[in-house]
């Protein structure tokens, strides 16, 4: 990325209010257009490094797609909360990524104030799959499974009265402001300054020895829990790749956007074995709920047969997904 700053404008509106962010000039408003406090900003706030620039984008971007989602998400609307929760990942990815080129004492406490809004918004995202999934599955049988959907009814909408609550308190606020800040002035190393655009990819490579590795070393037969943590890390090295994309020359951003995609498809393919093993573990619960209706328990050991046939489609489905990625000339752009 030729460029020695990053123009970038992101608009929010809701109880928060909104703001408006153009490197060098900051103009923050209220929702109801009364400006909020204004901020004095050094005529440069962007680093002229490589590392710097990458790191700015990235958080630019994150802070970009959460605000965004926050209007939905507060109103309970499902894409909304997708939304919101994938940012939260994205920029923690995006912290750990740069972990080496940021300031630990502000990125920790930044890391696990997303951690802790990824978790409320996925205790509701999570319901939100797992119920259009089973609705898709149930075929001509959703009346016989009635409990099972009245059941994931009432944990969705105790999810969504904490998510709500949540998003109108004062923890988020404070992390909403924190966001903020981070994209005004992010507090970056010296470092950062000073790594030269050839060593970006060298950030990417510790994610891929991480799923490099736990993929390499799965068998159809291992335990769910290992897939899906190939699932994670192959996710986080996917991330990682597209965060540095753009800093990169142009032969190389092509190779590291290539990774991305293939990196992808693996994550969404042991997404789906993730959703069908989790989607069976539901049901089990649900139906120890309800012993002695024996019509629901007919439909829901159907319903669950099916889903764990799905499973070990997708994981016969990952091998070779996972062969496409893994191959020598979708990794030369890691080195340095």
């Amino acid at each position: 990325m030729d460029r020695e700053s990053v123009e970038t404008t992101l608009s929010w509106s809701d109880r928060l209010g909104s703001f408006r962010i153009k490197v060098g000039n900051y103009v923050p408003t209220m929702a109801n257009g009364k400006a909020r406090q204004q901020v004095e900003l050094p005529a440069e706030v962007t680093p002229v490094g490589p590392g710097s620039v990458a790191v700015r984008t990235a958080l630019t971007r994150g802070v970009e797609r959460m605000l965004q989602s926050d209007p939905a998400a507060r109103q309970g609307v499902a894409e909304g909360v997708h939304g919101m929760r994938t940012s939260t990942r994205r920029l923690r990815s995006a912290l750990r990524t740069f972990g080496t080129l940021v300031k630990a004492e502000w990125s920790l406490p930044l890391e696990q104030e997303l951690k802790w809004l990824a978790e409320v918004l996925g205790a509701v995202r999570d319901l939100d799959v797992l119920r259009d999934r089973l609705l898709r599955a149930s075929g001509d049988a959703p009346e016989a499974l009635a409990p099972l959907f009245r059941t994931l009814a009432v944990e969705h909408e105790r999810a969504s009265g904490r998510l709500k609550a949540v998003l109108q308190g004062d923890r988020y606020r404070a992390l909403i402001d924190l966001l903020e800040q981070s994209v005004i002035v992010t507090p970056v190393r010296r470092d950062a300054e000073k790594l030269r655009r050839s060593e970006l990819p060298s950030l990417v490579g510790e994610a891929w020895k991480s799923v490099k590795k736990r993929g390499r070393a799965l068998r159809p037969t291992d335990p769910d829990k290992d897939f899906h943590e190939v699932r994670k890390r192959a996710k986080r090295a996917r991330y990682a790749a597209e965060d540095v994309a753009d800093a990169l020359g142009k032969n190389r951003a092509q190779e590291a956007r290539r990774f991305a995609e293939l990196a992808t498809k693996v994550q969404d393919i042991l997404g789906e074995h993730q959703d069908a093993i989790v989607a069976a573990q539901e049901i089990s619960r649900i139906v120890a709920l309800h012993p002695y209706d024996i019509p629901f328990t007919l439909a829901a050991h159907r319903l669950f047969k099916r889903q764990m046939r799905l499973a070990d489609r997708s994981r016969e489905r990952f091998f070779k997904v996972w062969n496409q990625l893994d191959r020598k000339k979708n990794c030369r752009w890691l080195n340095p």
